[in-house]
């Protein structure tokens, strides 16, 4: 069995960053950082969480982000070739859904 390793990049607020941050952090195998992305209209800076996660703590930490969804916490996520700005509950679970179908193929071939 293969060990995946998905990349993933997440546009949110401060609060929201760091709690993402330590969520991921906490899971086996995988590292984050994250930065300050300045704003040049004046606007409230974005902060930006990149993440390293092992294949199997993706769905975990993107479950987790759930609560963040709805409070319009989270601007953009982008995980590898999938990406989605303002991202509702059920956009993640439909993505949830698809990553799930793909992990389970991919176990059949091996």
């Amino acid at each position: 069995m293969t060990n995946t390793m998905e990349t993933i990049v997440i546009s949110t607020t401060k609060e929201a960053a760091q709690a993402i941050r330590n969520e991921i952090d906490a899971q086996p195998g995988s590292q984050s950082h994250w930065t300050d992305r300045k704003n040049l209209d004046g606007s409230t800076a974005a902060w930006i969480v990149i993440a390293t996660l092992a294949g199997q703590a993706l769905p975990h930490a993107l479950s987790f982000m759930k609560e963040y969804l709805a409070a319009k916490q989270v601007k953009k996520i982008k995980v590898g070739d999938w990406e989605v700005e303002n991202p509702s509950p059920e956009i993640l679970d439909q993505f949830l859904a698809m990553t799930n179908v793909r992990s389970k193929s991919q176990k059949t071939d091996d």
